[in-house]
């Protein structure tokens, strides 16, 4: 039994297998950590405070600001007129 674990061939699949197991539990561990950050829970208007508090913070101008909210608008027309299915 422990010569067959000396053989290089086993040990080698062993490892792939220790290291597949790890890799497997590590992404586990991250999507369990990682916030969800799907398109479904965000809403126009909640992205345009988001917007305007950026705008307040300098991180954006007047005109960057306007951009957003006619474009964000248009979006809004636009899934009104096409409802999802």
């Amino acid at each position: 039994m422990w010569d067959l674990l000396g053989h290089p061939t086993v040990r080698a699949v062993l490892v792939i297998g220790f290291v597949l197991v790890v890799a497997y539990f590590g992404f586990q561990v991250i999507f369990a950590l990682r916030p969800n950050t799907s398109t479904a829970d965000t809403s126009p208007t909640d992205l345009l405070s988001d917007f305007e508090e950026m705008q307040s913070g300098g991180d954006i101008n007047e005109e960057e600001l306007r951009n957003i909210k006619s474009v964000l608008g248009r979006d809004r027309q636009q899934s009104s007129t096409n409802p999802p299915s």
